[in-house]
């Protein structure tokens, strides 16, 4: 310490050298181990006294085959990157500590270059003073795994074969209760044949010639539809649809369960469903549930749909031969089945109010190729009668049969993206005899 006294006033004058931590100039040899990719802290084994801030620090790496580069630069109170190596800009820091006088440089993304001996240079006034560390780059075993990617590859496959038997038991579930569903509707079937057989109160489905576009061809027993080549001379009445080639049975449904089947033989376009009696029949029709239509098409060879807002695209494994539908008015479900491979279709859900009809749709003749007519199935050959007592059930004046269906059976009220994968389900015996007999239309 140096005393003086400039105009009377004695001062003490410290020397920089006094600011550098005396047992701990001039350290060498400290030794950081890094990982490749990771973060190297290399702590300077200079240190300063508590508060002091240095005039400069330099980091270099020393030895160098093209000797010293610059890492790292601070000066007047902030970082420089002048002179820095162009490999280590971006990649480096300065960490002060000055209460426990420390400097420390971060080097980030840690690569095999970067390992060797580094110098830092500290000034303080106009006394500098060296440090030097070596850092060793650890670059993981090719043959050793972590923990954590053990852990991965264990829990990442039960978690998948949790998922998928998640995702098996939901559809094992579907697919349970649409048998079940559809076992009853074959129920319905058995009830309706039995009873259209030994009532004289039922009477078949038939066509509504009053709704029938002018284009289109009745059978004499208004069981069969087609497309003709021109105009029939028929009256147009408000009912009469006048731009969509359709026609509506002549059946209301207002409550209960219906079930009938139509045959769409090797048509390559048709729709069948179901419409509001109060639909619009003139001008051009938009058919969506919130129009008051719930339709099944085939649109052409193989491309089915069923008529949502938007269309849902059906992936059934043959063209069917003889579509089968089933309403239930109170449950508000309306099902489409494969009679032929006894597979389902899709399935509407809705809350109705009004009268409903069915609705008919051979559409254009597609180039020759779908000149022939929708049919519905003709009486039912007789199958042997039941050998226990008649069914009870209230007849309707159209030979249908109420039923009251379990709603835990019916499928969610909003429509599928994608309906289930096509099911094979046992077919009651009294019907699949009946089936084999149908009397076709002659027009």
């Amino acid at each position: 310490v140096e005393v003086s006294s400039r105009a009377g006033i004695p001062t003490a004058n410290c020397t920089p050298l006094s600011l550098f931590c005396p047992h701990c100039t001039g350290l060498t040899g400290d030794l950081h181990l890094a990982p490749l990719g990771g973060t190297a802290k290399l702590l300077c084994p200079l240190a300063l006294w508590p508060v002091t801030v240095p005039t400069m620090v330099r980091w270099l790496r020393s030895p160098h085959p093209d000797g010293s580069q610059l890492v790292h630069v601070f000066r007047d109170g902030r970082d420089q990157e002048e002179g820095v190596t162009p490999e280590f800009k971006g990649r480096t820091a300065l960490l002060r500590d000055p209460q426990e006088g420390s400097i420390t440089l971060e080097i980030r993304h840690v690569r095999l270059e970067d390992r060797g001996p580094y110098r830092c240079q500290v000034q303080v006034g106009n006394v500098t003073r060296d440090g030097s560390v070596t850092l060793q780059v650890a670059a993981p075993s090719p043959g050793r795994i972590s923990s954590s990617a053990v852990a991965l590859a264990v829990i990442l496959p039960v978690l998948g074969l949790l998922i998928m038997m998640g995702i098996y038991l939901i559809w094992k579930q579907r697919r349970s209760k649409e048998k079940l569903l559809y076992e009853q509707v074959m129920e319905v079937g058995n009830h309706e044949l039995q009873q259209a057989n030994d009532s004289d109160l039922a009477s078949p489905m038939t066509l509504d010639p009053d709704t029938a576009h002018p284009k289109l061809i009745l059978s004499e027993d208004q069981r069969g539809v087609k497309l003709g080549d021109k105009r029939q001379p028929v009256p147009d009445g408000p009912q009469r649809f006048d731009f969509v080639v359709s026609v509506l049975g002549a059946e209301y449904f207002t409550a209960g369960c219906h079930y009938w089947e139509v045959d769409v033989g090797n048509k390559t376009k048709w729709a069948l469903g179901v419409c509001s009696e109060s639909v619009s029949r003139k001008g051009k029709v938009t058919a969506t549930p919130a129009n008051g239509h719930w339709l099944v098409r085939q649109s052409s060879e193989n491309t089915y749909e069923a008529l949502t807002s938007p269309q849902t695209p059906l992936r059934l494994k043959e063209p069917p031969r003889c579509v089968g539908i089933f309403l239930d008015y109170e449950a508000g479900v309306i099902s489409f089945y494969d009679v032929t491979n006894r597979s389902h279709i899709f399935t509407f859900t809705h809350t109705f109010s009004g009268p409903l009809r069915p609705f008919f749709e051979p559409c254009l003749h597609d180039g020759g190729k779908n000149t022939a007519p929708l049919i519905i199935c003709s009486e039912l050959q007789k199958s042997e009668p039941p050998t226990g007592p008649k069914p009870e059930e209230k007849v309707h004046a159209n030979g249908d049969v109420a039923m009251t269906v379990d709603p835990s059976l019916l499928p969610p009220r909003a429509p599928e993206p994608f309906p289930p994968e096509d099911m094979i389900l046992p077919w009651p015996s009294d019907l699949g005899s009946a089936l084999r007999g149908l009397k076709v239309p002659s027009f």
